[in-house]
């Protein structure tokens, strides 16, 4: 019973981490195609181009948004991951092999390759600064190129600053899900226990001399992890037939995932276009002073008029 138990709250914590993750890095990706669009187009966009630019990656996260939506509500009714058929069935599948390798590949394995899963924590600690002296270039850059018409330059700017804003939020959260994953993973005990061990190196004993074997062992394990999270829901493997009654909650989490950075993406677009609260405040403020200057302007009119 405590056996069975234990089994299945670790297969739920373990594909809630990894839904979530999939749904962050799935906006990252699309915001990652619009920089790359926009840097081969730059030549061809005038201003109205670039705003019709900006709308549209307004409105491509709601929806994916809505797409969350849809597999939650039609996974409460089927408790499964998928559509049952169609072409629905085809969306669903490729979207979610897409998350899962784009997961393992850009959040853990390419980064442990490259060494910068590591020095990503040891970034962080100077993120403000390093944000600071990037924006200060980029202001400079945008005037530039505003002065010299090429708004699709300016635009790209304010795409990188939310690059990287989006950029660090993916640092985070795969730091800080390696322990969810490690613990969603004991039932494969040899894999946590490596999640645990880098974890504990990064926040516990980060003064102490890295292995190099310690990042390959973590590549090979999420490696595994991945491949273990690609076939579970379509050989109905154990752990994962033991959830099949609340699988829409995966899905809820994908959606949690997709939800907060597309509100980070739109939340940095708004306000680099100017379009923050305090902005908006400023500008109702305006609008308001300049409606009493033109009563005031009418008043006066009416009363000189009465007088002549």
């Amino acid at each position: 019973m405590f056996g069975a138990l234990t089994l299945n709250l670790t297969s739920i914590i373990f594909f809630y981490a990894v839904k979530f993750l999939s749904g962050f890095g799935l906006i990252l990706s699309i915001a990652n195609g619009f920089l790359i669009f926009l840097d081969k187009s730059s030549e061809k966009f005038d201003k109205k181009a670039t705003s019709i630019f900006i709308i549209v990656q307004i409105i491509v996260p709601f929806v994916f948004i809505g797409y969350a939506i849809y597999l939650v509500i039609s996974s409460y009714f089927r408790n499964t991951l998928f559509s049952p058929g169609g072409f629905m069935l085809v969306v669903d599948i490729l979207m979610y092999v897409y998350g899962i390798i784009s997961l393992a590949l850009t959040l853990y394995i390419i980064p442990l390759m490259k060494d910068k899963f590591y020095k990503g924590i040891e970034l962080s600690k100077f993120s403000v600064f390093k944000r600071g002296a990037k924006s200060a270039a980029r202001k400079v850059k945008k005037k530039y190129f505003t002065l010299k018409g090429n708004y699709a330059k300016v635009q790209k700017q304010d795409q990188l600053t939310v690059m990287d804003l989006l950029e660090s939020w993916r640092i985070k959260f795969a730091i800080n899900l390696l322990l969810i994953i490690a613990i969603g993973s004991l039932i494969f005990t040899p894999l946590a226990f490596i999640c645990i061990i880098y974890w504990m190196r990064l926040y516990v004993f980060f003064r102490s001399e890295r292995k190099e074997f310690e990042r390959y062992a973590l590549m090979i394990a999420i490696g595994i992890i991945g491949i273990i999270a690609l076939i579970a829901p379509f050989l109905n493997l154990p752990f994962y037939t033991s959830i099949a009654q609340i699988i829409w909650t995966i899905n809820l989490f994908y959606l949690f995932g997709i939800s907060i950075a597309s509100y980070v993406l739109i939340k940095s677009l708004l306000s680099l276009q100017g379009y923050t609260r305090q902005e908006l405040k400023m500008k109702k403020k305006d609008k308001h002073i300049e409606n009493l200057e033109k009563e005031k302007e009418e008043l006066n009119t009416q009363l000189e008029g009465k007088n002549d």
